[in-house]
């Protein structure tokens, strides 16, 4: 059977396009490679930044580029590629034109942030003109009222220093300072401002080291008479629990003797002595800064006496404990035999000896 050459063309050209589709898309058109090294450049990233709708124009023009050449349009793939690298170039332009008007807003916002600046710093030195101005028109009044103020001052530091007895114990230093005071008033009143500032500030020195000077002694002698004054307070309670017979004091102590508190030989404290002891735990307990000193004492004709003394020590300590004394203020001191209160030459006062005395002292 013989074939007409024109079916023969048709039927290779369409085999060839077969094989052209089968193979694949043709090479990228070079518009596409151009557009495409300008979305991978640095520069891209910010122009998507600055002007965002106008470089999506160029994704899309790129994305249909992309998609024609997968589909062997190269026409169209070219086409769009070419309108991609114009709108990248319309974006970048957009991007510029949007980056100068924000440095112009910013420079706008600087130069009006600095005219505001200026403002204020003119109101300020107008502002301290005037105070200038006015300070100058006042001068006068100003110095005699830091005059006044630095006498008052030193009066003031005088009666500070009157307060600690200065004028009997640093006599010279305060009496120098009342000369400086007094000669201040003078060279105020005639109108040596100057020099009375000069004379009030020393007086008020001088009164200053009086007092510092005559503190000590005088806090010192405030801290007796308290001390005295609780010593006496301690002293007289002591006295109405166990009678004034029984009661002895020194400068800083107080000593509590409880007397026929012991069977002889024993060491448990006699039920009628416990009320006394639990009245004098009160008392130990309204001063907690005294120590307390427990001293344990037996008639010379005790068997073990020195065992006997301590643990009636321990038993008094033990006591003065379940009555809430803290253990830490108390220390126990066994006498034995060898401090006699009472004269044993008497039968009816050896059983006072077999006593502890009880010891409050203050700091």
């Amino acid at each position: 059977m013989k074939r007409n050459p024109i079916y023969h063309l048709v039927l290779c050209s369409a085999l060839a396009a077969l094989s052209m589709t089968a193979c694949g898309p043709q090479e990228k058109p070079a518009e596409l490679v151009q557009l495409e090294t300008l979305r991978s450049s640095e520069e891209s990233a910010q122009i998507n930044g600055a002007a965002p709708d106008a470089y999506k124009v160029c994704t899309d023009l790129t994305n249909k580029a992309i998609s024609a050449w997968q589909d062997n349009e190269m026409t169209k793939a070219k086409t769009y590629a070419a309108l991609g690298q114009r709108q990248y170039a319309t974006a970048k332009a957009k991007a510029s034109m949007n980056d100068a008007a924000n440095r112009k807003a910013a420079a706008e916002k600087e130069i009006q942030e600095l005219k505001l600046q200026t403002e204020t710093l003119q109101a300020k030195q107008d502002g301290l003109e005037k105070s200038i101005a006015l300070m100058k028109a006042n001068i006068s009044d100003s110095d005699t009222a830091n005059v006044e103020h630095r006498i008052q001052v030193a009066i003031t530091e005088r009666e500070k220093a009157v307060g600690v007895e200065a004028p009997l114990t640093q006599k010279d230093t305060f009496e120098a300072a009342e000369a400086k005071l007094k000669e201040a008033g003078e060279k105020s009143a005639s109108g040596q401002r100057e020099t009375a500032g000069a004379l009030a500030e020393e007086a008020r020195l001088l009164f200053a080291k009086a007092y510092e000077q005559a503190k000590p002694a005088f806090d010192k002698k405030q801290l007796s008479a308290q001390s005295a004054e609780r010593q006496k307070a301690i002293f007289t309670e002591a006295q109405s629990i166990v009678g004034p017979s029984y009661v002895f004091t020194d400068i800083r102590s107080t000593v509590i003797v409880l007397a026929a508190a012991f069977e002889k030989n024993k060491t448990d404290i006699l039920p009628v002595k416990l009320d006394a002891l639990r009245r004098i735990a009160e008392l130990i307990k309204k001063y907690p800064d005294a120590t307390v000193i427990i001293e344990g004492h037996v008639q010379k004709s005790t068997k073990n006496y020195f065992e006997v003394s301590q643990r009636r020590c321990d038993a008094a300590r033990d006591y003065l404990i379940s009555q809430g004394v803290e253990y830490k203020r108390m220390m126990t001191t066994a006498k034995g035999k060898e401090t006699q209160r009472y004269d044993e030459k008497n039968k009816a006062d050896r059983p006072l000896n077999d006593r502890v005395e009880i010891i409050i002292a203050l700091p």
